[in-house]
């Protein structure tokens, strides 16, 4: 698969995780995924095309740019308790942060915090913060593996 068409298949993926969600799951997971991304303050290639498409979904034909949204109050403002969400919704929300913490092929402390606050606010137990960092860690390794074989690829292209 092309890279455009792994973030065509992921953009549709997300698509339909985001339609699962309510409007306030929705506008909490992107301001997750967003806060996720920028963590280590540092947004690494991988996850720029990953904090533009977040952007352009939350908000949507009105989209200003990425600047406008960071800036916004719905940033500045400390992500709130998302409570009585359902278990497989919460799933899905953890595991695509968890993906997103681990697309530029690392998992740094700012974003194992982050996983663990967000953890406590969707109602998960302390434990839950080890095995879902340990998890976002080996995919992180699989991303940089997948990184090393793309290149290690290139010299053996005919063109």
């Amino acid at each position: 698969m092309s890279g455009l068409n792994v973030l065509i298949h992921r953009y549709n993926m997300r698509k339909r995780f985001i339609s699962k969600l309510d409007y306030h799951e929705r506008q909490w997971f992107f301001k997750a995924a967003i806060l996720m991304i920028i963590a280590d303050k540092s947004v690494a290639e991988e996850e720029v095309e990953e904090l533009k498409q977040t952007v352009q979904q939350m908000a949507g034909p009105d989209y200003q740019g990425v600047a406008d949204i960071l800036k916004s109050s719905f940033m500045t403002t400390p992500l709130k308790p998302l409570k009585n969400i359902k278990y497989d919704k919460a799933l899905i929300i953890i595991i695509e942060l968890a993906r997103i913490a681990a697309l530029d092929s690392k998992v740094v402390l700012e974003e194992s915090t982050l996983l663990d606050e967000i953890l406590s606010l969707m109602d998960f137990k302390k434990d839950a913060v080890d095995v879902v960092v340990k998890w976002a860690k080996r995919l992180a390794l699989v991303n940089k593996e997948e990184e090393n074989l793309k290149n290690e690829l290139k010299q053996f292209y005919k063109q």
